[in-house]
């Protein structure tokens, strides 16, 4: 395979690159795999059916049941991170058959750092994953959605807007919105939005899983949850955000993009229970506690430094 191009320099995951085509016919996947990583590059998802078998999903439903209301609207209506107490939490989270494709079409080792577990349809309005969840470089990070039980349009599926991840990210520095408290600042970025995706044309789309499927997202996809249209039905679901190795991890929702303080992650591996370092290029980045759960990047190690080497491997022609 040849690697001393433009193409094999980029720091974007090669499934968003603009050279897409032209790496995958070097990658000469099977025909199964390389109509999914088109899907997953043309639209932003892909659909793995019956991927999670219904014997693991009701183990994991009789382990977590407990820890939900018996009616919809009344709190807790999601729980974090379960894969602490469960182990069929976190078998879901780190299913082989899943990590293989992640691995595929990121082209890194994939990351499994946190679990979400639902009862009821969120009924959220549209975000992308960026706002929580982002990287240097960017857009190695990715959901994966794996339905307990099957989707209809009574109990709150999900619901997406397709090639809509091919658009900029976009965090509050962007939109003019920091400074507001943190309720303020999250309904004004959803009404961004929805008012992004109707100027631009994008036309929402509902989708219908069945018990045992799984979808997979790119971290800036527009989605979220459909209404509950029948009062008190259940749509049991498993959330997996992935990260990718040799990144650095923040959350651009808390971070302040101005004065390059970000609030970094604590990523865990779930699969090793490993804290994963924040490097780049293999190389440690050396970070300053600013206070607030924010952090600077050093100035041994600055976001310059980190755009200088994404600059000298492009010259350079050096492969990722």
């Amino acid at each position: 395979m040849k690697t001393d191009t433009v193409a094999h320099s980029m720091t974007l995951p090669w499934i968003e690159s603009p050279f897409f085509y032209e790496v995958l016919t070097e990658k000469a996947p099977t025909e199964a795999l390389k109509q999914q990583a088109i899907r997953y590059h043309e639209d932003g998802f892909l659909i793995l059916k019956g991927a999670v078998s219904h014997d693991l999903i009701d183990r994991a439903v009789a382990q977590i049941g407990h820890e939900y209301p018996d009616r919809m609207n009344v709190p807790p209506i999601r729980h974090q991170d379960l894969w602490k107490k469960y182990d069929t939490v976190r078998e879901i989270a780190v299913l082989e058959p899943v990590q293989t494709i992640l691995a595929f079409l990121y082209g890194r080792d994939p990351i499994p750092f946190q679990t979400l577990n639902f009862k009821y349809g969120t009924q959220q309005r549209g975000h992308s994953d960026t706002i929580h969840f982002s990287s240097v470089p960017a857009r190695y990070m990715c959901g994966v959605w794996v339905a307990f039980e099957p989707t209809h349009p009574g109990n709150g599926p999900l619901f997406y807007y397709p090639k809509s991840h091919k658009l900029a990210e976009y965090n509050y520095f962007d939109l003019g919105i920091q400074g507001k408290s943190v309720e303020e600042e999250y309904d004004r970025y959803e009404d961004y939005i929805e008012e992004f995706m109707a100027a631009k044309g994008f036309s929402k789309q509902e989708i219908y899983l069945e018990k045992g499927d799984v979808m997979i997202w790119s971290s800036n996809l527009i989605h979220g949850g459909m209404p509950i249209r029948v009062e008190n039905s259940t749509r049991w679901s498993q959330v997996t955000h992935y990260y990718f190795r040799d990144c650095l991890y923040y959350s651009p929702r808390f971070s302040d993009m101005l004065t390059n303080n970000l609030n970094l992650r604590n990523v865990i591996h779930i699969g090793t229970g490993e804290k994963v370092r924040h490097t780049f290029n293999g190389r440690p980045i050396e970070t300053i506690n600013t206070g607030e759960f924010r952090y600077a990047i050093s100035q041994n190690f600055s976001l310059w430094t980190l755009m200088k080497g994404m600059v000298r491997k492009m010259i350079g022609f050096k492969p990722f």
